[in-house]
């Protein structure tokens, strides 16, 4: 099944000229979509897309017509049938796009990065389909590349570019520009020479070889951020790794659009990182949680 799947996936990226989306929050409106998307003009199902709150994504692929008619023809039903959020055809869409959308969010594709120092473009949107958009428009205005997309709840999705400062600066702006008209965009932000560490703990991308790895002590300061959609945790991890010789442990989704990561270190570079952290990620979106514990228990990791 999955073989058939992706067979058929790749002769739609041949033959498709265009993808249509549907988002609803709730199942009732989708099934719709399924149903009548294909009823109205000739398209074929590509794939469905979940990221949690009750929001899901159907996408189609057909010529750019049968599309659009395929697109409004759901869109109106699936709005009398139950809560229709964001609706999109993006006709030719970059090759790039086929992958990502079947691409788990929080996977990662290091396609053209190795051995590379690249800055980081970070657009995250209300809904996938703008997500998706934002995707395409960047990835068609610069030499970028897309190493992967995450989700982190409340409807909020992430798309990550990697390339030289101005190719991901300039893919940033059409992005947003292009998101801006399927949803709304909730973050955006240009990182121009992150942080190894920041790469390593995050799904962005990185080139050429890992950093030492560091022990981390049970004796080692603990500092929590904690923020509202992934932009200003990236930019909380960059900032805070660069201001002090800390250790980012990942970063974790909590749900209902919040993600939280933590520094260890000694005391006095954990005081550090955070109030970088802290400072640089409350200029671009709201930070939700912000604790240091200078001497946490042994059992503390076991919870956690």
């Amino acid at each position: 099944m999955n073989q058939q799947k992706k067979s058929a996936s790749t002769s739609r990226k041949k033959t498709g000229e265009a993808l249509a989306f549907i988002e609803t929050r709730g199942k009732t409106g989708i099934i719709g979509a399924l149903d009548i998307m294909p009823k109205t003009s000739e398209v074929s199902f590509f794939d469905r897309v979940n990221i949690g709150s009750g929001m899901v994504t159907v996408v189609y692929t057909g010529e750019v017509a049968a599309s659009r008619a395929a697109h409004d023809a759901a869109a109106s039903l699936a709005g009398k049938l139950g809560e229709f959020v964001a609706g999109n055809v993006i006709p030719r869409p970059h090759e790039r796009i086929y992958s990502l959308i079947q691409q788990r969010p929080g996977e990662v594709s290091s396609e053209g990065l190795s051995g590379r120092s690249l800055a980081l473009g970070i657009v995250e949107t209300y809904g996938f389909p703008g997500m998706i958009e934002a995707a395409d428009r960047g990835i068609k205005a610069a030499d970028v590349i897309i190493p992967g997309w995450v989700t982190v709840g409340s409807g909020l999705a992430s798309v990550f570019f990697r390339g030289d400062v101005a190719a991901v600066h300039s893919a940033v702006e059409a992005a947003a520009v292009g998101a801006e008209r399927v949803s709304r965009v909730e973050g955006l932000h240009v990182i121009p020479q992150p942080h190894r560490g920041t790469e390593e703990a995050v799904p962005v991308g990185h080139g050429g070889e890992a950093p030492p790895d560091r022990k981390v002590s049970h004796d080692d300061a603990l500092g929590i951020l904690e923020t509202r959609g992934i932009t200003p945790l990236v930019e909380g991890i960059d900032s805070g790794l660069k201001a002090a010789g800390t250790v980012v442990q990942g970063w974790e989704k909590i749900g209902r659009g919040m993600a939280s990561t933590l520094f260890r270190g000694p005391v006095s570079d954990v005081k550090a990182s955070m109030e970088a952290a802290s400072a640089s990620a409350s200029k671009i979106g709201k930070i939700t949680g912000s604790y240091i514990i200078a001497r946490p228990h042994p059992e503390l990791d076991k919870g956690r």
